[in-house]
């Protein structure tokens, strides 16, 4: 049997902006999720934000 992740509540995540060259997209994560795992997962992501603009994951760089 595979362990399983517990998440916290759904109402408690967070919409996130990930930025590519010619697009972005927005989806919604849990409030401290791993974002280098997302950039990692998701080739092509240049930087991450917040709804405010604040930028959670730089580009070229790791956290």
């Amino acid at each position: 049997m595979a362990s399983q992740i517990k998440l916290p509540p759904r109402h408690t995540w967070v919409p996130r902006i990930f930025f590519r060259e010619d697009c972005f997209y927005i989806i919604d994560l849990p409030p401290n999720d791993d974002l280098n795992a997302h950039a990692e997962c998701n080739p092509g992501t240049l930087r991450i934000e917040d709804v405010n603009g604040n930028v959670l994951w730089p580009e070229g760089s790791r956290q």
